[in-house]
């Protein structure tokens, strides 16, 4: 697995039926199947990664709802690099109950001292442009003993992974 210098990435997208809209009418946009199979992924992985864009938007704790195994599990690896992560998440509630790391630029130590502050661990990079720096931001994840991730974000962030060929296994769930 590339020289076992990054983690195995599984990256998975529930889209609409028709690939632009969101479910306005209820929660999800994938029926209760989809969700299982999604559990069953989240089990299998280290740490999930996804975006504050989609954590905000569907104030959601990704975490393993299978009954027997650790509801605040797998970690959880947020990229902010603006950090403009909501207060007021369902999420914020378990953080000393989950390793839940954010991932902002390093320029912003002052306001990152508040997230930490909160229970967050804070991981800085320079920068997340270009292939180099995926996969830079992908070794310090494998280096902290994470060897399988699975991303769970909007189409924007998984569309550059996959044109930066930094994606394992696909799950689409439609």
């Amino acid at each position: 697995n590339k020289k076992f210098e990054i983690p195995f990435i599984t990256a998975k997208i529930a889209v609409s039926k028709d690939y632009f809209s969101v479910n306005k009418k209820g929660k999800w946009i994938t029926n209760i199947f989809s969700r299982k199979i999604t559990h069953l992924l989240r089990s299998q992985h280290d740490g999930i990664l996804s975006t504050s864009k989609s954590i905000n938007y569907d104030n959601a704790l990704l975490n393993c709802r299978i009954e027997g195994l650790n509801n605040y599990k797998p970690d959880l690896f947020i990229v902010d690099l603006n950090l403009k992560l909501k207060k007021n998440l369902v999420l914020n509630k378990i953080l000393k109950k989950r390793k839940t790391y954010l991932i902002t630029h390093k320029i912003n130590l002052k306001k990152a001292q508040i997230y930490k502050k909160k229970g967050y661990k804070l991981i800085y990079i320079n920068s997340l442009v270009n292939r180099n720096d995926f996969k830079s931001l992908y070794k310090k994840i494998y280096k902290m003993g994470y060897s399988r991730v699975l991303v769970e974000s909007g189409l924007t962030f998984l569309n550059n992974l996959i044109k930066n060929r930094l994606v394992d296994d696909l799950y689409i769930f439609k």
